[in-house]
């Protein structure tokens, strides 16, 4: 466990602070790391994300387009041509 203290400075618009890269190493963060931020009353919360936030999307939507109760949605007449009595 690391104990640091530092200043908030202006950085642009913005306001930030520097963390040591010890620190950053100690908690795996790498230069452009994403990251989650939460405030928890005083304290700010800073967690690296383990993966790219759209990891995995191609594979769960080619799952999706083989389930026949799926697709049976992505082929639905969504015109309501075929089904005259509708009114929208």
């Amino acid at each position: 466990m690391y104990y640091v203290r530092t200043t908030i400075r202006r950085l642009g618009n913005s306001q930030g602070v520097t963390i040591p890269r010890n620190v950053l190493d100690e908690a795996g963060f790498a230069v452009d790391s994403a990251v989650d931020m939460v405030v928890d009353g005083s304290a700010i919360i800073i967690r690296k994300i383990s993966g790219h936030p759209r990891d995995g999307w191609a594979q769960a939507a080619e799952l999706i387009a083989d389930d026949p109760v799926d697709q049976e949605w992505l082929d639905a007449d969504l015109n309501g041509e075929s089904r005259p009595g509708l009114t929208w």
